[in-house]
């Protein structure tokens, strides 16, 4: 269909308050959150459709290509995969940028992992709902949407052990709201598995400008744990505060 081109607790409100911080760049988007046991299936059955119209998978600050499935995504499931059993206690995990969520998901089988999704739409993460109420939950999700620069305030600060996020970094624009919150939304010891190209044609964006963004700010050390060859190279990087 579309070508590419280029802590808040249970008992806090259902919806996440929309007051934005001020010495982040914010965007004229919606943003907030819900609960997956407050989804109604009609929510996630109609959301779709508003977004059929497009020709692309990429329309800036309105659509981020969140209804497809990215091939680093299986990236990330498979990597995952390999390493669930390190991960024994209870483990809070978010998706940044989820799209279908399928890392998210992957993690959301197990019930050690607790695991938040977020993207850009809306309608995105009711789908992702949608697919989450299709399993046995063992967790009420919080599915959090709108641009990162707006969600400091929205999603819980010092959270989550693991942050995930595949294809995520094909805008440099992008990325210093990216890491604001991946500095926000990160536990001390915590890590970010993030799943990507070496080099997004068109947009500018990739795996090397992205360490070199990152490397810059002092925040964060960078790891590869794995690359996968193809036409244009892949790689998963562990990422983990520098202070730890």
């Amino acid at each position: 269909m579309f070508k590419f081109n280029f802590d808040i607790d249970e008992n806090s409100k259902r919806e996440c308050s929309n007051e934005k911080q001020d010495d982040i760049n914010v965007s004229n988007q919606e943003f907030g959150c819900f609960y997956l046991n407050d989804l109604q299936n009609e929510d996630a059955e109609h959301g779709r459709n508003k977004f059929d119209s497009y020709t692309s998978d990429l329309v800036p600050n309105v659509y981020e290509g969140g209804f497809k499935t990215w091939e680093c995504s299986h990236d990330l499931v498979a990597y995952l995969s390999s390493i669930v059993s390190n991960f024994q206690e209870m483990t809070t995990v978010i998706e940044l940028g989820c799209g279908s969520g399928l890392p998210g998901l992957e993690l959301n089988k197990h019930r050690r992992f607790h695991v938040d999704f977020q993207d850009f739409n809306r309608e995105v993460v009711e789908q992702t709902g949608k697919q989450l109420k299709s399993e046995e939950a063992n967790y009420n999700n919080r599915m959090f949407f709108g641009d990162w620069g707006d969600l400091v305030n929205v999603i819980p600060s010092k959270h989550y052990d693991i942050i995930l996020t595949s294809e995520t970094i094909y805008n440099i624009g992008n990325y210093r709201k990216l890491v604001q919150l991946f500095d926000h939304c990160l536990k001390a010891q915590g890590v970010i598995y993030l799943a990507a190209k070496i080099y997004y044609f068109g947009v500018q964006g990739g795996v090397r400008q992205f360490e070199e963004f990152i490397n810059k700010t002092g925040l964060f050390n960078i790891r590869v744990v794995r690359v996968i060859d193809a036409n244009v190279k892949r790689e998963i990087l562990a990422i983990k505060r520098s202070t730890c």
